[in-house]
């Protein structure tokens, strides 16, 4: 089976359905408007810059990211990880705080 990988534009992360063997690293730089991380098969450990909790995925389970930083998910087994930027309301809302903190 293929990787479907890509850059999104004005997001740091990498989009799409990624296939992880087991212990397979992927690194993702998480933009201003977060992202969601989902798996659908296996079991991934997700460690986040700044969070000092791990967080394990396993079929079905979902991780909503927000704020910059730097993401790491750790294949426990063979997996398959979908990456998608937050949703619009979330977007909306990180944005908003952006110019708050600029305007302080």
């Amino acid at each position: 089976m293929t990787t479907t990988r890509w850059w999104a534009p004005g997001h740091g992360g990498r989009q799409g359905v990624h296939e992880l063997a087991r212990d397979a690293t992927l690194r993702l730089r998480a933009g201003s408007a977060g992202l969601v991380l989902r798996a659908t098969s296996g079991c991934v450990l997700v460690t986040r810059e700044g969070d000092r909790d791990d967080h394990v995925l396993e079929p079905g389970g979902e991780l909503r990211l927000e704020g910059r930083g730097l993401v790491v998910a750790w294949a426990l087994a063979p997996s398959r990880l979908v990456v998608a930027g937050a949703p619009a309301g979330a977007r909306a809302r990180a944005g908003r705080r952006e110019k708050a903190v600029a305007g302080a």
